[in-house]
């Protein structure tokens, strides 16, 4: 079985985005979070192959356009839009097509052999990124949760999403030893003192660059289907203007974080960390378009994985 890095359909769109995109091997190894010398062996390798022609075949050319109208629309250093399945266009009708881009991004990047450390979100979509990732050994390759942890037992659960990525990489790792969403601010700022939880903020602060997904509000979100929150508390959410989570901090639809109600009492990924760390967020679902919208427009985000629906629905709307 080929390894997610050596598939055909990575060799023609990197011919494409290389030929006919005009863009440069380093901005390639910048987008897709690969190495300079993985891009050219790529590169060569679709020659190898006869995909280089006079054309390149069967590369959704719509696709790299929104990516660079999102790069240039968001401020992005990277971007990945991958094409639709034949399913619906929700987050539980595309999610293996953008874990399958989110694992060979992550895959891209662990790729280098020194030691790093990496932070990672929770929820579905992160989960599935990690399933789909291939084993490859990186020991000296550290993985810190970005958030407190569900109730729930769940494979999205940010403590889960830890263990299976030191499974496949022989990695360490080091989870919130908190909650998500504690019952009262004065919760907060007392598990905010423990050593434990301490110890993971502070590896977070030496993150190359962190992986998190977006969650939205309302039907389906992780806040319901995991019970962090009841009903009066959603409600509350969508009074205050709340339309996503990024890292476990709370946004409204101008991209500007909420400090007030419930945000007062989650243990997410601290501001400044958002701000000055390489973030990589991945979306999947037409559900997600308000709030993957909300999370671009915080600024905060350096890189973008989603399908051809979403990108064109949150340029439409941008």
């Amino acid at each position: 079985m080929k390894a997610i890095h050596e598939t055909n359909d990575q060799l023609r769109e990197v011919a494409w985005m290389h030929y006919v995109e005009g863009l440069t091997q380093a901005e390639i190894a910048a987008r897709r979070g690969l190495s300079k010398m993985k891009v050219h062996r790529i590169v060569q390798a679709a020659h190898d192959a006869g995909i280089v022609k006079i054309f390149v075949d069967g590369v959704p050319s719509d696709c790299i356009g929104l990516e660079t109208r999102m790069i240039a629309e968001f401020g992005l250093s990277s971007c990945t839009v991958v094409p639709d399945p034949d399913a619906p266009h929700t987050m539980d009708g595309t999610m293996r097509a953008v874990a399958s881009a989110g694992a060979r991004f992550l895959h891209g990047r662990l790729e280098n052999t020194e030691p790093m450390v990496v932070g990672i979100g929770s929820g579905r979509t992160i989960s599935e990124v990690v399933k789909a990732l291939p084993r490859i050994k990186r020991r000296k390759v550290e993985f810190i949760s970005a958030t407190g942890e569900f109730a729930a037992l769940s494979a999205a659960n940010p403590f889960e999403v830890i263990h299976s990525l030191i499974d496949k990489t022989e990695g360490k790792g080091f989870a919130f030893t908190a909650p998500l969403v504690v019952d009262q601010a004065e919760d907060r700022a007392l598990f905010l003192r423990q050593k434990s939880v301490r110890r993971s903020v502070e590896h977070l602060r030496n993150a190359a660059f962190i992986v998190v997904g977006v969650g939205h509000i309302g039907p389906g979100s992780f806040f319901q289907e995991f019970d962090l929150l009841d009903d009066a508390e959603q409600a509350e959410l969508g009074r205050t203007g709340v339309v996503a989570d990024l890292a476990g901090n709370l946004v409204n639809s101008d991209g500007g974080f909420v400090d007030s109600g419930i945000a007062l009492r989650m243990l997410g990924m601290e501001r400044d960390l958002l701000r000055s760390r390489e973030v990589i967020a991945i979306c999947a679902g037409l559900e997600k378009v308000r709030a993957a919208r909300a999370a671009l427009r915080t600024g905060c985000l350096d890189g973008f994985i989603t399908t051809r629906s979403v990108a064109r629905r949150i340029l439409d709307t941008a």
